[in-house]
C-alpha cells in the first residue's frame, strides 16, 4: 500500500472507528435524558396535589415551582447525558456561557418576557380565571406561563401576550373583591324633572336580582346639550363580575328604565326617543285591554 492511500485511508478508518464506538453511548444519552424527561413531567404531576393542600400558596406560587422543578429535571437529565455520551460537560457548560452571553443579546426580548413572567408569578396582579384588561384585550385569564400569559376574550379568542408587555403596562383586574362596577348611559329632555329621573332610575337597579345592594347604585349627570334638548344621565351599580351578567343587567335594566320614565311621563330628548317610547306604552296598553 502506498504512502499516498495510507494518508488517505488511515483517517477515515479512525474516523469510522470513532464513530462506530459513539453509537452506543449516543443510544445511552438518549435513552437517559428521554428518562429525564419522563422523571421531569412526573414530579410536575406530582407536585400539583401537595402544592394544593398548602394553606394560603398562591396558584401562581404553585406554578411557578412546579414548572422550576420541571425545567430543572430537564437540564440535570441534559447534563447526565452529556456525560453517558463522554463529552467533557465543563467545557459545555463554559461554552454556554459564552454564548449565553452573546445570545443574551440576540434573545433580548425572550429574556425579558421570562423575567417578567417570574415577577408577575409572585406579585399576583391577577390569578388564573379573573377578569382582566391587559392593555386593548379585556377577558378572563387562561394561563400564567413564563413568556406569555394567555387570555380569553369574551369573544372566545384566544390571546397570547408577552409578559414584559403586560409587566411595564396598567392591568385592571375586574375580579378582585368578587364584584364589578357597571354604567348605563341614558338620555332625557332638559325639561324633566332631575330627582323624578333619579328616583326612577335607582329603583329600576335595586329591584333587579343580580344587582348588589352594598355598594349601592348611584346616578350622576353626565352632560348637557342645550341645542338638541337632552340631559345625559350615567346609572352606575355592582354585580358579580361576567359579562353574562354584565350583558343581561344592562338590557334589562335599561329596560326597566325606559318603561317607568314613560310611565311616569317624563319627557324624552328627541322625536326617535318619543317614538319608541310610545310604541312600547301602547303595546302595554293593547296587553292589559286585551
Amino acid at each position: 500500500m502506498s504512502s499516498y492511500w495510507k494518508a488517505f485511508v488511515n483517517p477515515l478508518e479512525e474516523t469510522l472507528r470513532r464513530l462506530i464506538s459513539f453509537v452506543p453511548r449516543f443510544f445511552i444519552a438518549a435513552l437517559l435524558f428521554l428518562l429525564f424527561y419522563g422523571l421531569a413531567w412526573l414530579i410536575r404531576r406530582i407536585l400539583r396535589r401537595p402544592l394544593e393542600r398548602v394553606p394560603h400558596l398562591p396558584l401562581t406560587i404553585r406554578i411557578l415551582i412546579a414548572r422550576s422543578a420541571y425545567i430543572m429535571t430537564l437540564l440535570l437529565g441534559f447534563m447526565v447525558a452529556l456525560s453517558a455520551a463522554n463529552v467533557d460537560v465543563t467545557t459545555v457548560l463554559a461554552s454556554l456561557g459564552v454564548a449565553g452571553f452573546a445570545l443574551g443579546f440576540a434573545f433580548k426580548d425572550i429574556l425579558e418576557n421570562f423575567i417578567a413572567g417570574i415577577l408577575l408569578l409572585f406579585s399576583r396582579p391577577f390569578e388564573v380565571g379573573d377578569q382582566v384588561t391587559l392593555g386593548s384585550y379585556e377577558g378572563t385569564v387562561t394561563d400564567i406561563e413564563i413568556r406569555i400569559t394567555t387570555l380569553r376574550t369574551y369573544d372566545d379568542q384566544k390571546v397570547a401576550i408577552p409578559n414584559s408587555h403586560i409587566y411595564t403596562n396598567p392591568v385592571v383586574n375586574h375580579t378582585t373583591h368578587g364584584r364589578r362596577r357597571y354604567m348605563i348611559a341614558f338620555d332625557t329632555s332638559l325639561t324633566a324633572d332631575a330627582q323624578q329621573v333619579e328616583q326612577e332610575a335607582l329603583d329600576a337597579a335595586t329591584e333587579h336580582s343580580d344587582v348588589l345592594k352594598e355598594p349601592a347604585p348611584f346616578i350622576r349627570i353626565a352632560g348637557v346639550d342645550s341645542g338638541n334638548d337632552v340631559l345625559s344621565w350615567h346609572l352606575f351599580y355592582w354585580a358579580a363580575p361576567t359579562k353574562a351578567v354584565e350583558v343581561k343587567t344592562v338590557s334589562e335594566i335599561l329596560e326597566r328604565i325606559k318603561a317607568r320614565l314613560y310611565d311616569a311621563g317624563v319627557p324624552t330628548p328627541t322625536a326617535t326617543s318619543a317614538t319608541i317610547l310610545q310604541r312600547r306604552g301602547s303595546a302595554q296598553k293593547n296587553s292589559h285591554s286585551e
